[in-house]
């Protein structure tokens, strides 16, 4: 278990301000109007870069000295619990909807396997954010993989590879948002390349002293502040590949190296970021299913003539209720069921923080 002492504020004030990004841009319409957030969807890059420097400080010496394979189960076992639990929900939610049972039992089935289906719109049709765990999960192979021989020249090329592959894909599809979908599945890649090792990069400048030139102490409340500036700013449509690749390529990675070295917050204010970020990657992994889910309870259970943002914010409620049991019953408790294969070896290092992607 970590502790506050072992946290950075900064990285848990982007990391819970991610997640319920995403909640509410899955939500615009119900809560919010839909100008608002309109690149919710870059808060998915936000994840993957946090997750790439909150487990090279957590793992990338054990790594450099060959621990792939424990790595890689150990994040397994974290990762999959949830990712099942949303596809169980989301089979019952398509199931109470009226789709037969052989094509929910195949929809999980694949799921499970972490296989794509990119014949419909979401490639993972009964929890969609899946999309992106399954390229973190990928990133984490590679980086299990390479790690031993990834010197600081070779990191920085294989971020500039994944620049450059994201950017072509940006351009090609006119948005940042892709890899969640049927017909630009495979951009997740590309997608996660960049975001994930420019995480391990920040995480070995940080740790080298290369990024002390970078102001230190900024307020938590700035970072937060610049996270939902960027998300919701309004831009033509016409620039929207333009701002995407902006933000995503040059605005957060800066953000999240002055994160790693924000001040350190408030003793109140700490323990409610621990519980936001230890809570974000319960609520990214099933915001979907939850949010269908609460939907559907809140409109059968509350009378008629509600007005849809009222069934909308009740919805809302629900689901981070819902996830926050999620987090704080059913994590510890597959946790436990799963401790006697994620044990470490003597001397493996423990993760500083719980990282999550995001989607993550």
């Amino acid at each position: 278990m970590t502790t506050s002492r072992d946290r950075l504020s900064g990285l848990d004030a982007l990391r819970g301000a991610a997640a319920l990004s995403v909640l509410l841009f899955h939500a615009r319409g119900l809560v919010l109007p839909r100008g608002l957030l309109t690149h919710g969807y870059l808060a998915v890059d936000l994840f993957f870069i946090l997750s790439g420097l909150v487990l090279a400080r957590a793992h990338d010496a054990a790594l450099q000295a060959g621990g792939g394979m424990q790595f890689l189960k150990r994040r397994l076992i974290r990762l999959y619990p949830v990712v099942l639990l949303g596809l169980v929900l989301g089979g019952v939610i398509h199931l109470a909807a009226g789709v037969d049972l052989p094509t929910v039992g195949l929809l999980l089935a694949l799921g499970a396997l972490f296989i794509p289906f990119p014949v419909t719109l979401d490639v993972f049709p009964l929890n969609g954010p899946q999309w992106s765990l399954l390229w973190e999960l990928v990133a984490n192979g590679i980086y299990a993989l390479i790690a031993p021989w990834l010197t600081l020249p070779r990191l920085a090329l294989l971020t500039l590879a994944g620049a450059v592959g994201h950017g072509l894909l940006t351009l090609r599809f006119g948005t940042g948002s892709i890899g969640s979908f049927g017909q630009d599945w495979f951009g997740g890649g590309p997608r996660v390349v960049f975001g994930f090792f420019a995480g391990v990069l920040l995480w070995r400048l940080t740790a080298s002293g290369r990024l002390n030139r970078l102001p230190a102490g900024v307020p938590i409340g700035w970072l937060i502040g610049g996270v939902l500036l960027t998300l919701t700013l309004p831009v033509p449509e016409s620039a929207r590949t333009t701002y995407d690749l902006a933000i995503v390529l040059l605005v957060f990675p800066p953000l999240v190296a002055l994160a790693a070295r924000a001040r350190p917050a408030a003793a109140g204010w700490r323990a409610v970021l621990d519980r936001l970020a230890g809570l974000s990657y319960a609520l990214y992994a099933l915001h979907m299913p939850l949010l269908w889910g609460a939907r559907f309870l809140v409109s059968r259970v509350w009378p008629e003539g509600l007005s849809g943002p009222a069934v909308g914010a009740a919805a809302m409620g629900l689901a981070l209720l819902l996830a926050h049991l999620v987090h704080r019953h059913f994590e510890p408790w597959a946790a436990k069921q799963l401790r006697p294969l994620a044990a470490c070896r003597p001397g493996q290092s423990r993760s500083t923080s719980r990282p999550s992607s995001q989607t993550r």
